[in-house]
């Protein structure tokens, strides 16, 4: 498999952008509201990109000044399923984990620095790491039940007090010399 849909999404532009769209529709002129750092032409040019490759479609028109502007969506899922990443290659895998971490740093710098009083309590942020032990089957059955308690929330609407808000997980095993890796 190519890394094509991997170098489409995991693009620190496109994947901020794909974030942006993510359960909503927005014109050009909103998604670079959302995302002040990067320059209007840089959003211009890559949403070229994901709408040429299918991951953005044109939503709606509407007339504005007299020209139709366009409202954007999300054409597909921007998940990366396991025949996506089948053939990446170690390298392949490190590069785009630094794209995504940084991607996060990014966000998180920007809820920094857009904060008006930086209260973690009361904006219910954080960052925490935690290791435990789990088999194939357990974990699988958590991350399940995790599923099924942000479903819910995935199908709100803006309004009645909701912020937008973000997790991010990351999961991996704990190798260590003399574990057993059954």
């Amino acid at each position: 498999m190519s890394s094509e849909k991997a170098d489409l999404i995991i693009h620190p532009v496109r994947l901020r952008i794909v974030q942006v769209l993510a359960n909503r529709r927005l014109t050009t002129q909103d998604i670079a509201d959302a995302l002040p750092a990067v320059p209007k032409s840089s959003i211009y040019r890559h949403m070229q990109v994901l709408l040429a490759a299918g991951m953005v479609e044109v939503a709606a028109t509407r007339p504005v000044k007299g020209i139709q502007e366009r409202i954007y969506q999300l054409a597909q899922s921007p998940h990366l399923s396991a025949e996506d990443i089948a053939g990446l290659t170690q390298d392949d895998h490190v590069r785009y984990f630094t794209s995504y971490i940084a991607t996060l740093l990014q966000g998180f710098a920007e809820y920094l620095e857009g904060s008006p009083g930086l209260d973690f309590v009361a904006d219910r942020t954080g960052y925490t790491e935690v290791t435990f032990y789990a088999t194939n089957d357990e974990f699988d059955e958590w991350q399940e039940t995790l599923n099924q308690v942000l479903l819910p929330l995935l199908q709100n609407d803006p309004g009645d007090g909701r912020l937008r808000r973000k997790l991010a997980t990351i999961t991996h095993p704990l190798f260590s010399k003399g574990d057993d890796h059954e």
